[in-house]
């Protein structure tokens, strides 16, 4: 196994690892005070949790020894993206939303997003689409454009959380010719996807030596 993702209901997730001995740092405990409503409360620790379970499950690491900080590299705050301090040479990814949390970890730079879907109308493309994205959204209809919206939205989140691209530049991504793999700079990356109903996710990593990774996929 080279890649560990790990997903499922925020309560379920709090659920099933409150049992074991994963504590939030100093950092990530003034972050969770921010939240003014428990619900988000509730989201942050479960993400936070879920992202130790998952190093632990690629590692074999204690889940007590993990360490993890983030930082903004635009403001210098400790938030944005995470970074794995022990183990080494090991990263971290997590997504939450509305009741529902994710993480991934490899041995390298990897990304991941889920959303609780709803009904979206092409109008919601507009601030996030390419071009050639938007054509294809024009010939959708019904059911189709929600699902194929939802389905751009979280590779190309996905992206920027990998690093490749800021949150300002998602029109520049173009997934218009594959929702499978990704060409940037030239590297190869490949999509991993995460669909449960009401959730749609995706995950995304490097390619190295055209290698296709071996993914653990489970659900809490």
């Amino acid at each position: 196994m080279t890649i560990s993702i790990v997903y499922g209901k925020t309560e379920n997730v709090i659920n099933n690892l409150s049992g074991m001995d994963i504590r939030l740092n100093q950092e990530e405990m003034e972050n969770y005070n921010r939240f003014r409503f428990p619900n988000d409360q509730s989201d942050y620790l479960a993400a936070h949790l879920l992202a130790r379970y998952c190093i632990h499950h690629l590692t074999g690491v204690a889940i007590h020894e993990i360490e993890l900080t983030q930082h903004c590299a635009t403001c210098g705050g400790n938030h944005g993206k995470p970074e794995v301090m022990h183990p080494a040479t090991t990263f971290v990814s997590w997504s939450h939303t509305s009741g529902y949390v994710a993480s991934i970890s490899a041995h390298k730079p990897v990304g991941i997003d889920i959303e609780k879907m709803a009904s979206l109308d092409r109008a919601f493309g507009d601030s996030f689409l390419s071009p050639l994205e938007r054509e294809a959204i024009s010939l959708a209809d019904g059911d189709e454009i929600s699902s194929t919206l939802y389905k751009l939205w979280v590779k190309k989140e996905s992206i920027i959380k990998l690093g490749l691209f800021r949150i300002d530049e998602m029109r520049d991504i173009c997934l218009a010719s594959s929702n499978t793999f990704y060409s940037h700079n030239r590297k190869k990356y490949a999509f991993i996807d995460i669909h449960s109903n009401p959730l749609m996710g995706a995950a995304v990593y490097e390619i190295e030596d055209g290698a296709i990774e071996k993914v653990s996929l489970t659900h809490l």
